[in-house]
């Protein structure tokens, strides 16, 4: 594997469809049901719309691109949540600091990195045994990306930050071997407009037994499970996207 005081890889073209999971909740529930009478949902959440750092970025961008909220890709709302909300952990590569959109090559990666982030999060706060909802959504992705592929996904991990670093300022992200699942591909996205439109695609239930997810079931027509264990391995899945 090449070391952090070599060259750290050519700067490639790639594009391609990517994939990534965020909580869901079926049937949707706004933000303030339960918090104030329903007269007054309106009112409440225009006033929460003053500080929203989305909408502050949204706006900001629009004037200053000159783009439209209604067709720009990158302002639509799930591809620019990632770089208006920081992550207090920060990404594998970046800090709080530095905003990004991790996403994945395939679905079956998509779901290996998310059970394994939900598994510890889950786990911080020793939460009891529950069902976790999911939706993945796939989003169109071209650039040009620094091609760190040559690195192991497991000795990349403990150099992410160095190499994070060390971004060249005219690329789009960096291709990776994710270490939940190091024979495939994940994809650290730095500019919103290297972005497509997104679409959601399936839901998926994540199975906390108190202690790990021990399985998880896709809304599907045959309610499949999956193993968590399946998914880290090279052999694909059949798991629909």
């Amino acid at each position: 594997m090449p070391s952090v005081g070599a060259e750290l890889g050519p700067v490639v073209p790639w594009k391609g469809t990517t994939y990534r999971l965020i909580p869901s909740r079926f049937p949707p529930v706004a933000v303030y049901d339960g918090l104030v009478s329903p007269d007054r949902l309106e009112a409440l959440a225009a006033v929460e719309d003053l500080t929203n750092p989305r909408l502050r970025s949204q706006v900001r961008i629009a004037k200053v691109a000159g783009e439209d909220p209604a067709s720009s890709t990158r302002l639509q709302n799930w591809n620019l949540a990632p770089f208006a909300y920081g992550n207090p952990e920060g990404s594998t590569f970046f800090d709080e600091e530095r905003p990004c959109l991790e996403v994945a090559a395939d679905p079956q990666t998509a779901l290996a990195v998310s059970v394994a982030r939900r598994e510890r999060f889950l786990a911080r706060t020793e939460e009891a045994p529950v069902g976790l909802d999911m939706r993945m959504f796939k989003t169109p992705v071209e650039g040009r990306f620094l091609d760190l592929l040559a690195y192991d996904a497991e000795r990349l991990q403990a150099q992410a930050r160095i190499l994070g670093g060390r971004l060249p300022d005219d690329v789009d992200g960096i291709l990776f071997h994710p270490v939940e699942r190091p024979s495939a591909m994940a994809i650290s996205v730095v500019t919103g407009v290297a972005l497509g439109r997104t679409l959601q695609t399936s839901h998926f239930r994540y199975m906390w037994d108190g202690s790990r997810i021990a399985l998880l079931y896709a809304f599907d027509a045959a309610g499949t499970a999956i193993k968590p264990d399946d998914l880290r391995g090279e052999e694909d899945c059949a798991i629909a996207a």
